[in-house]
């Protein structure tokens, strides 16, 4: 009996999980949208309900009452970097869109760091931005609530919204110039370290008697980037061990040079070890 209450109990639970698991057709189905302004990457997150003959501004989501602006979860925004929005500076993050519809005048937006916020969970202190945003009327319905952007340029766009007989729009800027040349920067620097990594790799597959001829082709093309005295060293260290004789002294020559230059005594001792060794053979 007890085994028979078992099976039952446990096909009970996997028909209970099998409907909970079960995907169906939503009435406000799921949406994104994105757009690249600059170089700067802007998503917004959404759920679209629908009109469905219902008057929806004033009835459905009462004038002067906090909305987040969509169905189910909260509306989302992301920004990959910093931003003004309408003249408001935002930092890179995710924050969720909420607002406040008017019946006459303006319609308060606001973005918000709270990202399960409902309703009644609102707090302004968790705005960072908190905007008057002109509404426009239609005689023309949108039936589904959409999100979009348009007015697209180098630096600035438009996020417009539309619902019912209303819509909006609010200026995005991006400072493109300052992302272009930090970007800039940072590539310079990658490469200002890629040298150093092609170096430790190559004297790494030199120490451990790995693949010699990967090793001379990453310590060549570590002092094609950047000669310095130790990464010569590494070369003339590789090209003597691939019997590369003559190679291995001018290089060693070099790095002494280098390491005079720049007065370190170890690898000085070290290059004219090597050139007198070398030059027996």
């Amino acid at each position: 009996m007890i085994k028979k209450l078992s099976v039952s109990f446990l096909a009970l639970f996997l028909m209970v999980f099998t409907i909970e698991a079960q995907e169906l057709p939503q009435p406000s189905p799921y949406a994104e949208v994105m757009q690249r302004v600059g170089l700067t990457d802007v998503t917004v997150k959404y759920s679209r309900p629908g009109v469905k003959e219902r008057v929806i501004f004033g009835e459905l989501e009462p004038f002067g009452s906090v909305w987040r602006t969509g169905a189910n979860s909260a509306t989302k925004i992301v920004l990959s970097t910093d931003a003004k929005i309408d003249g408001k500076e935002v930092k890179a993050g995710t924050y969720s869109i909420l607002s406040t519809p008017m019946e006459e005048g303006s319609w308060k937006v606001f973005f918000n760091t709270d990202l399960n916020v409902q309703e009644g969970s609102y707090k302004a202190e968790n705005n960072v931005a908190a905007l008057d945003v002109e509404v426009m009327k239609s005689n023309d319905k949108v039936e589904t609530m959409t999100f979009w952007f348009a007015n697209v340029k180098p630096g600035s766009m438009d996020l417009m919204f539309a619902w019912e007989n209303t819509s909006w729009s609010i200026p995005i800027e991006v400072d493109f110039k300052t992302v272009a040349e930090k970007k800039i920067e940072d590539a310079i620097e990658e490469t200002k370290r890629a040298f150093r990594v092609y170096n430790s790799s190559a004297r790494y597959y030199f120490d451990n008697d790995l693949d010699m001829k990967k090793a001379l082709e990453w310590s060549k093309k570590s002092v094609e980037m950047n000669a310095t005295f130790w990464n010569v060293y590494t070369l003339s260290l590789i090209q003597n061990k691939m019997g590369m004789k003559k190679e291995s002294l001018a290089t060693a020559k070099r790095s002494l040079e280098l390491s005079e230059k720049a007065e370190y005594q170890p690898y000085i001792k070290m290059n004219t070890d090597n050139i007198a060794k070398w030059s027996k053979k």
